[in-house]
Formats: structure tokens, C-alpha cells, sequence
């Protein structure tokens, strides 16, 4: 609620009205300013101190208003220096992930990290020996540009596991281009998109991408034989990327995987050419298996007079350890495989996506470089730089706060209050002054400000020295952090802090907590009942507005106990709860200040315009009343005159 100040500067015109105080100079006198003066001016000097009283509110209003917002500012910069804050962020509870590499390869190509806030603090060591991929296959070279008609014509499927696959139909004018824009036109639901790649002018590919890392496309023809025309599809036969350099050593894979209806079982023990028997034998004549020899070793070949080969039942590392596409691509440019990395030392971790955020709590890391050789280590850090940030942006707040208290302290060559010191001698003003300075004065867990390079200046300013804060931060965070926030304690782990700690309680009590069967049937406090304090399962809870308001305990116990709690209030929280206490726009004692002198304003304004009004009604009044008499003088001026000169014509002619 606002009023808008008045003018102190009330006048009433007489209008054209005559004043005929001169018309007569015997016993009447008939003044028109004189009626004015004595009737209409009261009211007007009424109603002129009160647009002064007004002008004076809305001057104290507004200083009111300016302390109210300097405080709140001063509340949202603590605000992100303690738990306690309902609003803002706790900037201590902020981390930040450095990284370092052991060899010539730059820590930040294999592997970027974020951390959540809260996150304990330590160092780990990361190795990532293989990416988590999409499939990617490619068709043969088509001796066509991208976009000649195939001449084919057929209905295919393609999907990736887990969605919904996508049936294509391909008519014979249908060009690679338009195969791809089919594909693409079902990708949302299918997870396959495809591109073509012009080689030449008369030579294309076609491109098959999965969505998803570590998942398989399905790809098989549905009627004709686009995709094994194509080059997409093996034509029966298909031959593992993996090269074993002997096939007589245990290649360590175990798994399980079927072909046309044979399943094959492979465990740890078993050589190249243990899987190359175990296939020969499963009994399925148009299944074969031989090796594939180069310079470099063996590779496994399989052989299906049944069509292209696909797997099926798929588990284990078979598949993907002998480098076989188990979707039946003919040319697979990338396997779908998992991440393998390994942490802390723990090796052969896998993960379905380059994402990981389920095995360092708190800790994501986001995998971009596959290098075994290479350990990044992860150093998992308070964010100091942030936390300077905001002990500074605290600074300057309070610095505004005591620059305004200091103008509406200061005072004149005669030791009275300055023109400018609007709120001198205010007590909300003084009071709010003495908890702030005391808060920032005080010394919490055995450190003041001035231990972290926070000192007073001769205008009573803070001022920072940065190293000395930089040193603090690094050296001893936790003392930092224990000196601007809550904390509250207890003399058993059995009963420990339950979430934040939004209580403004300073000092230790007893609490004793009654059981019956492991769970909590009564509480007392200092040995005297108490209703302070409510209870729920194993969470123990202090009421709202009592004295232990905020204070929220979780008791392991499974019988009574008595336990002493302390609560610390540390300098950001006293400073949170004393701005809170004085400048909130609803429960503040400021804000009550501001509404009782906007109440007393909008009656002193009704009584400023119910005056204005009247002594502009007696106005009128007097207005017509006086002009009625100007006109009653002037005719009876005239009759005398006529009489006058009657009666000396008459004495005229009798003498």
C-alpha cells in the first residue's frame, strides 16, 4: 500500500467576488478577505499539517523500505553460505572434478567428468580400455549413383532391439537415396537412421546406424532379397573381425549364442578351434565352422546354406569377443559393444552407454577415448572458486547494509541528527545493526572472519584478503564451512542429523528417547516431557515455531537412550535468521513498520481531502454570499443616491 505525497501548499481563490469592506465606513463593514481569513484558513492550516505529516511518513516509509531491501540482500548472500537457507545454494557443498593423465595422452580426450553437489571429496583412477558403440554396417559398392534406380524390388525389416522395427518396401524405381529416406522416414520408432555416401559419380554405399550404443540391429529380408542384393546381408557365409594368434590357446569367452535353430555353448577354457568343433558337431549339417588363416593368426568363418546368418540367444562375450556381427551385417563397420573400463582398479567393468554415472556416487563421467594404456586420475574437490565468489558477493552486501546504517547514524556540526539521517535513533534500525555486527563479530568453532583474511576497515567495512581466504579454502574447508554454517551434533551415532539443519537452536540439551520393540514411543527433553518435538517411524522432528524448530533427527536405536545434542550456529546462519527476522515481506518486523505507517497515511489522506473540501464548499459559499451583498450595496448605493440628490434639489428650490 502506497500513498502519494501531497502539496504542503493549500489556497482558495475569491474568484471575481468584490470586496466591499469600502463601500461603507460606518457601523457595516462587510470584508470578503476577512471571512476568508477567519472561517476558510483553519481548514486549510489543518489540512496543510497534515500533508506534512504525510510527507514526513513517506520519507520514513521509504527508508524503511531501502533497509528492508539492503537486509534481504544481505540475506540472499548468506543464503549460499549455510544449509540452513530455504532459498540460494550451500556453495560448500559444490565439487569439482580435476583430471590428470600418466602418459602423453591428454586426461580430458579419454574421459570428462561432472560431480553432483555434496559428493564426497577424494581421488580415483580411471582406465578405459574399449568405448560403448552403435552397430554401423555398410552395403557393398553399388556400381549407381545415389540416386539411379536399383532395379530390385522386395520388403525388408530393420530395427534395433528393443524397438519397434520397420518394414520397408522397395520398388524397383526406388534409388539408394530413396531406400534411406524410407528408413529414416520410420527411424523415431525404430532407431535406425541411414545415410548414402556418393564414392563417385557412378558408385554409392548405403549407411545403417543404430540409435543406441551396446544394441543390436535386426536386419533380415521379408520377401525378395533387397538387403543380401545389396551387400547389407551376408549371403550365408561371414567371417569374425578377431584375430586369435593361435587357435589352440583358451581364448576366455563364455556365452551362448544360436544359428538356424543350433545352439552353441562356449566356456572359458575352450580354444578357436574347441569353437570350431563345438559347431561341426552340434549336429546341424547346413551350420559349418572352419578358420580362416593369415599372417597374422586365425580367424573364425561360419557357413549357413540357410540363408544370411543371424544371431539369436545371444549372451555372454562370444559374439563380440570373435568379432562377429550378430545382426548378420556382411560389412560392420562398428560392432554395438559396451564400455569397459575399469575403476579404482577394479577392472573389466561394463556399461551399455559412454555415460556412467551409477558406479563413482555422485560422480558422472562421460567416456570419449578408449586408451588401456593410459590411467586419468580423478581428483574430486570442494569448489573453492565459487566459494570465494560467494563470500564476496557477502561482503559487498554487508558493506551496503553499513553504509546505509552509517548515513542514517551520522549527525551535524551540532550533535544532532544530519538532513540525511532519516531513521536516527530508530530502535528496528539499531537493533538490526547490533545482531548483524554481532553475527559477523562472533567467533564460531574456535575461527572468526578475520582468521580467513576478513577484517574490519576504519569505515567499519569488511575487506578481504584474498590469499589469506585462498590458503583457508584449501588448507582447511571444512573449518571454512563449520564457521558460516549449522551444524548440529550428538554424543551418540546412533542419533544423527536428518537431511539440513533449517533450526535456528544455539546450545545443548538432553534428548531421551523411549522405545518399545526397536521403535520410538515417547521423548523428553533435558528429563521433562516435551511437545517441542514430534515423532515419526525413526525420524524425530522439532515443531514448527517451538524452539527446536528445524531440527530434524534420524535414531538408529533399537532401545532407550539419552542423548546430548549441540547445535552450532555459525556467523552466515545468524546473519540468515537476524535478516529473516527483520526484513521478510510477510512476518517482518520491518515490513510491520512499513504497513502502520501506510494505515496512518491513508487515514491522514481521507482527513487532508475531507479539509480541502470544505474549505473549498465555505469558499463557495462565502462566494455567493458576498456577491449576493455587492449587488444588495450597489442597489441601495444607487437609491441613496437618488434620494440624495432628490432631497437637495427639493432644498435647492425652497430656497
Amino acid at each position: 500500500m502506497t500513498v502519494s505525497s501531497v502539496s504542503t501548499s493549500t489556497t482558495t481563490s475569491t474568484g471575481n467576488a468584490q470586496d466591499v469592506s469600502s463601500l461603507f465606513t460606518g457601523s457595516v463593514t462587510l470584508s470578503l478577505a476577512e471571512a476568508v481569513t477567519s472561517q476558510v484558513q483553519p481548514y486549510l492550516d489543518r489540512a496543510d499539517s497534515i500533508a506534512t505529516s504525510i510527507n514526513t511518513n513517506q520519507t520514513q516509509i521509504a527508508a524503511y523500505q531501502n533497509m528492508q531491501s539492503l537486509l534481504q540482500a544481505l540475506q540472499s548472500s548468506v543464503a549460499n553460505l549455510t544449509e540452513e537457507a530455504t532459498s540460494g545454494s550451500n556453495v560448500f557443498d559444490g565439487r569439482v572434478a580435476n583430471l590428470s593423465s600418466d602418459s602423453s595422452t591428454a586426461a580430458s580426450t579419454i574421459l570428462s567428468a561432472s560431480v553432483s553437489a555434496g559428493t564426497q571429496a577424494g581421488t580415483h583412477t580411471v582406465s578405459v580400455s574399449q568405448l560403448a558403440t552403435a552397430e554401423v554396417d555398410t552395403s557393398a559398392t553399388q556400381s549407381v549413383s545415389s540416386t539411379t534406380a536399383l532395379g530390385v524390388a522386395g520388403t525388408f525389416s530393420i530395427g534395433e532391439t528393443g524397438k519397434t522395427a520397420a518394414t520397408i518396401n522397395v520398388t524397383t524405381d526406388m534409388s539408394l537415396t530413396d531406400i534411406a529416406a524410407a528408413i529414416n522416414g520410420n527411424s523415431t520408432n525404430s532407431g535406425v537412421s541411414a545415410s548414402v555416401v556418393s564414392v563417385s559419380s557412378t558408385q554409392s554405399v548405403i549407411v545403417l546406424s543404430g540409435e543406441d550404443t551396446d544394441t543390436q540391429l535386426n536386419l533380415s529380408d521379408t520377401s525378395g532379397s533387397v538387403l543380401q542384393g545389396l551387400g547389407i546381408l551376408n549371403s550365408g557365409t561371414l567371417t569374425g573381425t578377431a584375430v586369435e594368434a593361435t587357435d589352440t590357446s583358451a581364448l576366455d569367452l563364455a556365452g551362448s549364442f544360436s544359428v538356424g535353430g543350433t545352439t552353441i555353448t562356449v566356456t572359458t577354457d575352450m580354444s578357436l578351434a574347441d569353437i570350431v568343433s563345438a559347431i561341426n558337431g552340434a549336429g546341424n549339417s547346413a551350420l559349418t565352422a572352419s578358420e580362416k588363416t593369415g599372417a597374422n593368426g586365425s580367424q573364425l568363418t561360419l557357413s549357413y546354406s540357410g540363408g544370411p546368418i543371424t544371431f539369436s540367444g545371444v549372451s555372454g562375450n562370444v559374439i563380440s569377443g570373435l568379432g562377429l556381427a550378430a545382426s548378420g551385417a556382411a560389412t560392420q563397420v562398428y560392432a554395438p559393444q559396451a564400455a569397459v573400463f575399469s575403476i579404482d582398479g577394479v577392472a573389466g567393468i561394463t556399461r551399455s552407454t559412454n555415460s556412467v554415472s551409477d558406479v563413482l556416487t555422485g560422480v558422472t563421467l562421460d567416456l570419449t577415448q578408449a586408451d588401456p594404456n593410459t590411467t586419468v586420475t580423478l581428483q574430486v574437490t570442494p569448489d573453492t572458486t565459487s566459494a570465494t565468489s560467494a563470500i564476496q558477493s557477502f561482503v559487498t552486501a554487508y558493506n551496503s547494509w553499513v553504509s546505509f546504517v552509517t548515513t542514517n547514524e551520522a549527525t551535524d556540526s551540532n550533535g544532532s541528527a544530519a538532513s540525511t539521517a532519516i531513521l536516527f535513533g530508530d530502535s528496528s534500525l539499531r537493533d538490526a545493526s547490533t545482531q548483524v555486527g554481532d553475527a559477523v563479530a562472533a567467533m564460531v568453532n574456535n575461527l572468526t572472519l578475520a582468521d580467513i583474511g576478513i577484517t574490519l576497515d576504519s569505515n567499519n567495512d569488511l575487506e578481504v584478503d584474498s590469499s589469506t581466504l585462498a590458503s583457508a579454502l584449501s588448507q582447511s574447508f571444512s573449518s571454512v564451512v563449520s564457521m558460516f554454517d549449522a551444524k548440529v551434533t550428538t554424543s551418540s551415532p546412533l542419533l544423527s542429523q536428518f537431511g539440513s539443519d533449517y533450526g535456528s537452536f544455539a546450545g545443548s540439551f538432553s534428548l531421551g528417547i523411549s522405545t518399545s520393540n526397536g521403535t520410538i514411543t515417547g521423548l523428553t527433553v533435558n528429563g521433562a516431557s516435551t511437545s517441542d518435538f514430534t515423532f515419526s517411524g525413526n525420524v524425530i522432528s522439532g515443531v514448527d515455531g517451538g524452539a527446536y524448530s528445524g531440527i530434524v533427527l534420524d535414531y538408529s536405536g533399537n532401545s532407550d537412550a539419552t542423548v546430548t545434542v549441540t547445535g552450532t550456529q555459525g556467523i552466515a546462519n545468524q546473519i540468515y535468521t537476524t535478516c529473516d527476522n527483520f526484513a521478510n515481506s510477510l512476518t517482518g518486523s520491518v515490513e510491520n513498520v512499513i504497513g502502520g505507517l501506510q494505515t496512518e497515511d491513508t487515514t491522514m489522506t481521507a482527513n487532508y481531502n475531507t479539509d480541502v473540501t470544505d474549505a473549498n464548499n465555505l469558499t463557495t459559499f462565502l462566494l455567493n454570499q458576498y456577491s449576493q451583498l455587492t449587488t444588495q450595496i450597489q442597489s441601495a448605493g444607487e437609491t441613496n443616491y437618488v434620494l440624495t440628490q432628490l432631497m437637495n434639489a427639493g432644498n435647492n428650490s425652497n430656497g
